[in-house]
């Protein structure tokens, strides 16, 4: 846990998103934003504690690079793409 200079508990959850390029930048802000309120609804942080990226990756490599990203994570829903 790390805590700020007011003795506030920080708590920064990052949302990574991968998916096939070609998106307008206002569709993917709505994604974001979109993400960003589930974890404000369903968990109570604030909006500012949490961040979200975004990658655009080509439909030839996307299964490859995204399972390599997540080597240590959990997949929770997987997809057609990634098992």
């Amino acid at each position: 846990m790390e805590i700020d200079k007011t003795g506030k508990e920080l708590s920064m959850p990052h949302i990574s998103l991968s998916l096939y390029p070609g998106r307008s930048r206002e569709e993917i802000e709505m994604m974001c934003r979109n993400l960003q309120q589930c974890l404000v609804q369903t968990a109570g942080w604030k909006p500012d504690d949490i961040s979200v990226s975004v990658e655009g990756i080509g439909a030839e490599a996307f299964a490859a690079k995204v399972k390599s990203k997540m080597q240590n994570e959990t997949i929770v829903i997987s997809s057609d793409y990634i098992r």
